[in-house]
């Protein structure tokens, strides 16, 4: 059985182009991204102005920022994220599905993402990046569940005449 690590480091083009700290420009909901990574690391800063500056990062710069407020995540404490004028209660449902969003809008806007995804058919995928911090808001396995769920679309349209 094949298998890839989903990850930015790895020296498989395949995993680094899946990854979220890719290099995969997409739109949603009036912004610009450069990848998933600055998106999902943006909507943690509350200051729109700090917002939009890690929105405009490249992947590395935005998990940095990012990282700071995820290890400042306490257990019992009320966090959240904020998307628009809505705030989202931190790792909640809605939280989770806008992270969801971002990552089908960067595989329906890039071709190369899909052709990639599609390449994995009958490949074992998962990320192990090192140790998961307990408070991350994209877990491994839901990554590698959102990423499974667009592939399986993804195959379904290419067989539609």
């Amino acid at each position: 059985m094949n298998v890839i690590n989903i990850k930015s480091g790895s020296t498989d083009p395949i995993a680094r182009i899946l990854s979220n700290l890719s290099f995969a420009p997409f739109s949603y909901g009036g912004y610009n991204f450069y990848c998933v990574e600055s998106a999902l690391q943006g909507i943690k800063f509350a200051d729109k102005k700090d917002r939009q500056l890690v929105f405009s990062m490249n992947g590395l710069n935005a998990l940095k920022a990012g990282r700071k407020i995820t290890r400042q995540v306490k257990d019992g404490e009320m966090r959240y994220v904020y998307w628009g004028n809505k705030k989202f209660l931190y790792n909640s449902k809605d939280h989770r599905l806008l992270i969801a969003a971002f990552i089908a809008e960067k595989v329906r806007q890039n071709p190369e993402v899909q052709n990639a995804l599609m390449s994995t058919k009958g490949t074992f995928i998962y990320h192990d990046a090192g140790k998961e911090h307990p408070k991350t808001s994209l877990p491994e396995k839901l990554f590698i569940e959102i990423l499974l769920s667009q592939r399986k679309i993804l195959l379904k349209l290419a067989n539609l005449k």
